[in-house]
């Protein structure tokens, strides 16, 4: 297998880790405070992309840094976000309409994601200009 993909992986598990946390810690939060599921959902998601984009645009893919690859790989990572946005929430609304507490319903869902989002990224949202 190829060491590049795999070390493309670990790192991209490591970001992805760290925006786990940030996006399940403020959903847990918002939720505590009383905001609504879709709103502190999305916020969270929200929060957790940022993390997330920056560093895999910094570290992962190690993009070059300047304003045209950041205006690139950001819109075609915002589009990778809402799609992925909408299927969390419908997800999540389904598992908690079945009585399954909501705090391990995103986490499960937030878990499932990265292995489809991983493959968009490497190969269309990060692809440099060959």
């Amino acid at each position: 297998m190829n060491v590049k993909l795999i070390k493309q992986f670990l790192q991209y598990g490591t970001v992805g880790v760290c925006a786990l946390a940030v996006d399940v810690g403020i959903f847990t939060l918002v939720r505590a405070m009383g905001m609504d599921l879709v709103p502190a959902n999305v916020l969270a998601r929200f929060a957790g992309a940022v993390t997330a984009y920056t560093g895999n645009f910094l570290w992962t893919f190690e993009q070059p840094k300047n304003m045209a690859d950041w205006l690139r790989t950001s819109w075609r990572y915002a589009a990778v976000w809402v799609g992925a946005t909408a299927l969390s929430t419908l997800l999540l609304s389904a598992l908690t309409h079945f009585g399954l507490n909501e705090t391990w319903s995103k986490l499960g869902v937030e878990m499932a994601m990265p292995f489809f989002n991983f493959i968009v990224a490497r190969l269309w949202v990060f692809k440099t200009k060959s």
